[in-house]
């Protein structure tokens, strides 16, 4: 059995001038929403074996703060395959996670994740799936052995947090 988390970045800046979107950081809601999600899981003792993020700034700052008031021990790692991916992009990076890792957890971007997310849940992409704001954390179940194995259809959605339900 493996268990996957989908974390959105938080709340991003908008309102700055930057050369590329890849560079916006997070807005101070985002910040406050990220460090509430690694608090919540820990406490919940659901810290992930591995982190990949999307390499932007504000999903890396969102993979930070989270990997801070989560315990996490180790370096999030990152995957340029996150940033504007779809969802059979977020496939190969989930079917390439380290094996030993039971549950992992990504942190990237809309709308990859909400389609990742009806990907894997089976959900047609036209239908309403998952919903993911900013700081949402969807929790899925894959009943496999491998990650290789993971494919469309083959998660449970366990549940989703978003923060501001726990404010």
């Amino acid at each position: 059995m493996k268990w996957l988390t989908l974390l959105r970045h938080g709340k991003s800046v908008r309102d700055v001038e930057l050369a590329t979107d890849h560079e916006r950081p997070l807005a101070p809601r985002g910040r406050q929403d990220a460090a509430l999600v690694g608090r919540t899981m820990a406490g919940s003792d659901l810290v992930p074996d591995v982190i990949v993020s999307s390499p932007a700034v504000r999903a890396r700052q969102t993979a930070e703060i989270y990997a801070r008031n989560a315990d996490f021990a180790g370096p999030a790692r990152l995957a340029e395959a996150i940033y504007l991916g779809d969802a059979q992009d977020l496939l190969e990076v989930v079917r390439s996670l380290p094996e030993e890792a039971e549950h992992a957890l990504l942190v990237g971007h809309n709308p990859g994740f909400e389609e990742f997310a009806a990907l894997l849940l089976g959900i047609p992409a036209s239908a309403a799936g998952v919903r993911m704001p900013t700081a949402a954390a969807a929790h899925l179940e894959l009943p496999i052995e491998t990650w290789s194995e993971t494919q469309a259809g083959s998660a449970l959605l366990l549940w989703l947090l978003i923060p501001r339900l726990l404010k």
